[in-house]
């Protein structure tokens, strides 16, 4: 039986050849994957998927960039918002508009204000000073 099959490969030795080195390469090349390095981490290799998951995380992370951007110049509007309102204040306490009783009142309530901010910041740095010394 065994040399009638041998006698069968022999015969067709180059059918076989090839056969066998196309089972090969297909199991070969249906096994192997491509791969390339992963532009958000460098010393990785990724697949075709894993490029594009790296890629949706990338994404991902600029739109949460771009949101803190947006936050930040929000509240730089708040504070220049806070500072023009500050400022109509004090025009308004420095315009001298006390002929009558409530601008007197805005007067001296607004430089009451004022000063008492002042000192403040005065005894602040003051204590902060001492408080450095010491240690």
């Amino acid at each position: 039986m065994i040399e009638r099959i041998w006698s069968v490969l022999e015969k067709n030795r180059w059918t076989v050849i090839a056969l066998v080195l196309g089972l090969v390469l297909w199991l070969v090349a249906g096994c192997w994957e491509p791969n390339v390095q992963s532009p958000t981490r460098p010393t990785v290799t990724v697949t075709a998927v894993e490029l594009e998951t790296d890629f949706e995380i990338w994404k991902k992370e600029q739109e949460i960039v771009m949101m803190k951007f947006e936050a930040a110049s929000a509240a730089l509007e708040r504070q220049k918002q806070a500072m023009n309102n500050f400022e109509k204040a004090l025009l308004s306490l420095a315009s001298g508009s006390v002929t009558d009783l409530p601008g007197l009142l805005q007067l001296v309530l607004g430089g009451g204000f004022i000063g008492l901010l002042s000192d403040n910041i005065r005894k602040n740095g003051v204590i902060g000073g001492l408080k450095r010394n010491k240690a």
